[in-house]
């Protein structure tokens, strides 16, 4: 069990953002923490960032228990160390379709509900930083999150082929023969391609 502190708080908003369409969850913030840590393997900034950004997101969407509803969409900006904390927190996955990857390089996240496509982005502001020899889980937690994160009420447009559910819908690449599903295929000059065909793939053969 690792030692935790309920990150501060101002005004008595939702964990620092002010809005939001519960102020309860199911989980404490040392629980939510206490399983980032065992999804990732260790504690760092990243976690604790992560942890805290989930809360702030599940309790934007109104989502006591995450594990008990699964109409929203998470969407990460890095694949670093927030995303195995959002993941674990919500219960989202690749595999599941309900965390969406982005390559932005920024230690952000997008809540998403499916239904209004509607949802907060949250984003790292922390100006401050510890030193080496300072505990990382009481350093973060003596800041508020209105001076953690920034947020933004935001829209996503999500297509068919992006929800969870099975594909809808699979077509062969004319130039390598392997499947392409969900859409993420091209057309060029009247021929279906994958994306690794049309364009350049992130591998080399030999």
């Amino acid at each position: 069990m690792i030692e935790t502190t309920t990150p501060g708080q101002k005004n008595g908003g939702l964990e620092g953002t002010g809005e939001g369409k519960t102020s309860y969850l199911k989980n404490s913030f040392e629980q939510d923490l206490e399983k980032a840590h065992d999804f990732h393997g260790h504690i760092c900034t990243g976690i604790i960032f992560g942890t805290r950004i989930a809360r702030i997101g599940l309790k934007y969407l109104g989502i006591d228990d995450p594990a008990e509803n699964k109409d929203f969409i998470v969407f990460v900006e890095a694949d670093r160390c927030i995303a195995d904390a959002v993941s674990a927190v919500t219960g989202c996955t690749l595999g599941k379709r309900r965390l969406k990857w982005f390559d932005y390089g920024k230690m952000a996240a997008t809540f998403v509900d499916m239904n209004s496509q509607k949802g907060i982005r949250i984003v790292t502001a922390a100006s401050e930083q510890p030193s080496d020899d300072m505990d990382l889980v009481s350093f973060w937690s003596s800041i508020a999150d209105e001076d953690l994160f920034r947020t933004e009420e935001v829209t996503v447009k999500l297509c068919q082929e992006d929800l969870p559910g099975k594909p809808s819908r699979k077509v062969i690449c004319a130039a390598c023969g392997e499947s392409v599903m969900d859409g993420r295929d091209l057309l060029l000059d009247d021929t279906i391609l994958c994306k690794a065909c049309a364009n350049s793939a992130y591998y080399e053969k030999y």
